[in-house]
């Protein structure tokens, strides 16, 4: 949805069986997907970035001293650590271009609302997921996710040679992304084990990373055979 300040939102309205109801709303620039949503107060002692900092960050402490995603983070970790993942509730989320209705699970619900600030935070390596956000679609399926991470990279290939980069049309470098994603998935795992109470969060977080991993073990096995097929018009 248009902000009135020109920002992008993307809102979830949580709304529970006994009807109390939760609203996070994440403000985007609406040229570079950077996140704007200011958190409230000083970052606590779990968000610095040297605690279970990510092995491959390249982040400059004495610059950058909390980790921006966990920064980014902590409403929501709040909210969430009393959470159970297989609780339930209805949700409805409202993007720039359409909405979203749907009774899922609070840990579906923490990983939807994850994906979009873990890539929009300035972290080195997620920023390379930036350009799904502007097509945010919640609680998808691995499959689903799998075509838009593939759709993203080769779009990216398009741009590296239009720029006179070579490019990568073998996703080899996706592949490698996505060992990338893991490391750090694994390290913010810890970081967010040490502050929940409840299991959402972390859960949240093993969403994640199963689809990355999931994405990555198709592309190195050769299976993408399904969309090859149904992509045949194209060179069949």
């Amino acid at each position: 949805m248009q902000e009135d300040d020109g920002s992008i939102g993307i809102s979830y309205r949580i709304t529970f069986d006994g009807g109390a109801e939760q609203l996070f709303t994440v403000r985007l620039n609406p040229d570079t997907l950077d996140i704007l949503t200011q958190p409230s107060g000083p970052p606590p002692e779990w968000s610095a970035l040297g605690f279970h900092r990510c092995p491959n960050c390249t982040l400059d402490s004495s610059k950058v001293p909390n980790c921006p995603c966990a920064v980014n983070m902590v409403e929501l970790m709040d909210f969430l650590k009393d959470m159970l993942s297989h609780e339930e509730a209805e949700v409805k989320v409202e993007t720039l271009n359409r909405d979203f209705t749907r009774r899922v699970s609070m840990q579906q619900v923490a990983s939807s609302l994850m994906g979009i600030i873990m890539v929009t935070s300035g972290c080195p390596v997620l920023d390379k997921l930036r350009p799904m956000v502007e097509t945010h679609l919640p609680f998808a399926s691995w499959e689903e996710t799998a075509y838009r991470y593939v759709s993203m990279y080769l779009f990216a290939q398009y741009f590296r040679r239009k720029n006179g980069i070579e490019p990568d049309w073998d996703l080899k470098g996706l592949s490698e992304l996505f060992d990338d994603i893991e490391t750090v998935n694994h390290a913010f795992y810890r970081r967010l084990d040490h502050v929940r109470t409840k299991d959402a969060s972390v859960n949240a977080v093993t969403i994640l990373s199963s689809m990355g991993a999931m994405t990555k073990m198709v592309i190195d096995d050769g299976g993408l055979s399904h969309w090859e097929d149904i992509f045949m018009e194209y060179y069949g």
